[in-house]
């Protein structure tokens, strides 16, 4: 889908009762209307999105129809200076179960992956597992690096946990292709912040929470900000 059909698709979620009866709902609007409507004009591209280390990655929520690409050599990159720091910042350990019938689930998040992926550009060598959160009510994870190796962790004769590394939400937009993606998914994720929270939090409270009041950091790494 083209990114205007898709900014249209955001024109028109604005309208949920869930935002507009907002306080901060005009502040909200004007600067998240104002950016997205400057990155969508945007040509930048981070990476080709047809390399063969992009893992692309369709989602919908609430109407909204979004085109992730994510590019798995930068993912191990930032995971190898991750791994040098004292805490990890970007990367977080996580344990995921695995259910007798092969679902992965997180808490009360579903995690999709595709064994069948080639995933070509990544190394046998450490077979690390990397998962990001897509916005859901609850948030759903997919695997972004290491789809074809999550089978092979398993004994079926045994109930266990996948460990791998959950992506920090504030830094997935660090692997994502265009000014667009970035904007798209923190405006997405916002939009879930919102829709699950805005009934038994005060307006005040939710706000602080919100990436395009904070404002997340990548909006400003990225020069969108």
């Amino acid at each position: 889908m083209e990114q205007k059909e898709v900014f249209q698709q955001i024109l028109a979620s604005f309208q949920d009762s869930a935002i507009r009866d907002r306080t901060y709902y005009p502040d909200f609007r004007r600067q998240w209307e104002a950016l997205l409507r400057k990155a969508a004009d945007s040509e930048e591209q981070y990476f080709d999105t047809a390399a063969p280390s992009v893992l692309t990655v369709e989602h919908s929520f609430a109407g909204i129809d979004a085109c992730f690409h994510f590019d798995q050599l930068k993912i191990a990159d930032w995971y190898r200076q991750d791994s040098s720091r004292k805490k990890r910042v970007v990367f977080k350990a996580q344990k995921l179960k695995h259910s007798r019938q092969g679902g992965l689930s997180y808490h009360d998040s579903p995690c999709d992956y595709d064994p069948r992926l080639p995933e070509s550009a990544l190394t046998e060598d450490k077979r690390n597992i990397v998962a990001a959160a897509l916005p859901e009510l609850p948030p759903r994870l997919r695997i972004v690096y290491g789809n074809k190796w999550v089978d092979s962790r398993f004994n079926p004769f045994m109930n266990t946990r996948l460990s791998l590394f959950l992506i920090e939400t504030d830094y997935v937009p660090a692997f994502l292709a265009t000014p667009f993606e970035v904007c798209l998914y923190l405006f997405m994720m916002d939009y879930c912040i919102i829709k699950e929270n805005y009934s038994k939090v005060k307006d005040e409270d939710l706000r602080q929470f919100l990436h395009i009041f904070r404002p997340s950091p990548m909006l400003k790494i990225k020069g969108l900000l």
